[in-house]
């Protein structure tokens, strides 16, 4: 492989990404399509989000999947440091917490 053909930074964050959400989707999927018009919907992107932080070992806030709706925008912002590297997992207990609160309340109908 040439130094030229070899993947950038940036273009190995979108493929390890694209793993993620396309095992969801069970097909490829366009890192520039929305993920709503790929058929996630926001519990799917909560969920998501969760993967996301548990295998990169990042701090992502819940938001960045609906502020950054696709691949290649989320992989931008995880490259610019927009989501630092976890100092350690206690930090993260609290706001899993609420995550699960919030998808109960969504499979009950948002009571």
């Amino acid at each position: 492989m040439t130094h030229a053909s070899r993947p950038t930074d940036h273009q190995r964050l979108v493929a390890g990404l694209a793993e993620l959400v396309e095992r969801r989707l069970d097909r490829p999927l366009d890192p520039d399509l929305n993920f709503f018009e790929a058929g996630l919907n926001s519990l799917a992107l909560v969920e998501l989000h969760d993967e996301i932080t548990t295998t990169l070992g990042i701090d992502l806030p819940a938001t960045a999947l609906f502020t950054h709706p696709n691949l290649a925008a989320l992989a931008r912002l995880i490259a610019q440091g927009g989501a630092p590297a976890r100092a350690d997992a206690a930090r993260r207990r609290p706001v899993a917490g609420n995550r699960r609160d919030i998808r109960a309340r969504l499979r009950e109908g948002g009571r």
